[in-house]
């Protein structure tokens, strides 16, 4: 629901309030329906309100460090933790270091850049990082997950984004955000409603750092089969001959070097043997072009529509094999559409991937241009799972990256592919991987409560695969969603418990 509105006409008293400014964007309003509201300031802790990062400067970065620094892009609107996207997350020089004690928890909002992102830190292994000082640490007074909640929703960042002045290159909030209203429900059984929000925002954190779990178990028990299982042959580094490089047919630097040659070693080298996407099975595919001379009509939605295509793009495949936004394309023209179990990579800028196992949407799927899709046509599901998997720790240690071609992160053509080993693990490890990333497990015996909400999903958790928990988060994405645009409008929500 979009609650800004613009004026159609203003007064002086107005716009010598504003320091006599005349920029449209300075006098824009946002209605809130509910008059039972609180400024932030006043929902933060008397004794320390919030703390600000610190800005060591960019000669301090460093290509490997036991001590990290947190920039404002680890902060993104589709992830409730901060988000490890590309130099979001850098090394940083010891020497400079200042750690503001970061705990299980702490949240944390941009103020400059992309103003009004926030994310909330999981877990104790952020102790040796320190953040930008273009992000401030709040410390709320009241329930930080309902708090938390309504930083996430579009309201807060529609009245932030209202006040602050637009830069000459980037927005910078300095303590507007201070101002921002966070609104709260208005009935009888208020502290229930409260303790609800809370409890449907605890169980999609739940979710998203289960996903970041077991995607990261996937790539630990894949290192650790190649590792425990290499023929007794060492590695050793040499300069590439002639003959390699004539039967490569490219004079890339990257493809040469020990890194890419270390870790494709590790398969090449792995006791059980390998082979090629081609000799596994899989037909590498482009997407269709979707541009407008092409297509003729176009409508771009944000919403499902009936008849629309659902793209799955690459912008919006997440680190964690998952759908990190969903958008929807209206067209006359017939498109090539996604079958359950094809494997969607980026084939430029991008180089994410993720498998399509089937939405709630009656609708066909496809991608674009930036994407590629590796196809079976024996419909062998778990193979494609496997061979994704297999290709995100190959991205994870850099080998797409040093492959590809060209700036903007590089174009990883078709062809490419074939130069990406696939190990022949047992049938017990390969199953393994596999269920960690599709397991449609049943939910737990009986009916959760208010109290029993959060472990009640837990437990759920501990059973389903990286897909299915990103389902099951999205339901609890929209129930929460209602239930905030309930509370905004003024109306009583009654409680499923």
């Amino acid at each position: 629901m979009n609650y800004l509105r613009v004026p159609t006409k203003v007064t002086l008293h107005e716009i010598r309030s504003r320091d006599s400014s005349w920029s449209p964007s300075m006098f824009r309003q946002v209605i809130i329906p509910t008059a039972n509201v609180k400024p932030v300031r006043e929902l933060l802790s008397p004794s320390m309100a919030f703390d600000k990062g610190v800005e060591p400067g960019s000669m301090h970065y460093l290509r490997k460090s036991t001590h990290y620094f947190i920039r404002t892009k680890a902060l993104q609107d589709h992830s409730y933790l901060i988000y490890p996207k590309g130099d979001a997350i850098i090394p940083i020089s010891p020497r400079v270091f200042e750690d503001p004690g970061l705990v299980d928890g702490d949240i944390l909002i941009s103020k400059d850049s992309n103003v009004g992102e926030c994310a909330m830190v999981d877990g104790n292994r952020w102790r040796n990082h320190m953040f930008s000082g273009g992000i401030v640490r709040l410390n709320p007074s009241i329930d930080r997950f309902y708090f938390f909640a309504f930083l996430k929703h579009p309201l807060f960042k529609t009245q932030l984004l209202a006040m602050s002045p637009r830069g000459a290159t980037i927005r910078h909030a300095k303590t507007l955000w201070l101002n921002c209203l966070i609104p709260f429900p208005n009935q009888r059984d208020a502290d229930r409603v409260i303790c609800y929000v809370s409890a449907l925002m605890q169980a999609i954190v739940e979710k998203e750092k289960t996903i970041r779990d077991k995607s990261s178990s996937i790539n630990s028990l894949i290192d650790s089969e190649l590792r425990s299982h290499q023929i007794s042959v060492k590695f050793q580094f040499r300069l590439p001959l002639i003959s390699e490089v004539s039967s490569a047919g490219r004079l890339d630097s990257a493809i040469y070097a020990e890194r890419y040659k270390s870790t494709i070693w590790l398969i090449h080298n792995y006791a059980n043997g390998f082979e090629t996407p081609r000799t596994a099975g899989f037909s590498i595919i482009p997407g269709p072009s979707l541009e407008i001379k092409i297509l003729h009509t176009r409508i771009d939605s944000d919403t499902w529509r009936k008849g629309y295509y659902l793209l799955i793009i690459p912008t919006n495949i997440s680190e964690y094999g998952t759908i990190s936004r969903e958008q929807f394309l209206g067209t006359a023209k017939p498109l090539p559409e996604l079958r359950k179990g094809d494997i969607i990579f980026g084939e430029s800028g991008s180089h994410r991937s993720i498998v399509f196992l089937g939405l709630p949407y009656n609708s066909p799927i496809t991608t674009n241009a930036h994407g590629l899709y590796a196809r079976r046509f024996d419909n062998n599901v778990s193979k494609s799972i496997f061979f994704r998997c297999i290709y995100d720790w190959l991205y994870k240690n850099q080998v797409i990256d040093l492959l590809a071609v060209g700036g903007s992160g590089g174009h990883f053509s078709p062809a490419y592919f074939e130069a990406l080993p696939i190990p022949k693990f047992p049938s017990d490890k390969d199953s393994e991987i596999v269920r960690l990333y599709h397991n449609p497990a049943p939910p737990p015996p009986g009916t959760p409560n208010l109290e029993t909400f959060v472990d009640w999903h837990r437990r759920w958790n501990t059973d389903l695969g990286i897909w299915e928990l990103d389902r099951e988060m999205k339901v609890l994405q929209k129930v929460l969603l209602k239930v905030q645009d309930q509370i905004i409008e003024g109306k009583t929500i009654n409680l499923p418990f």
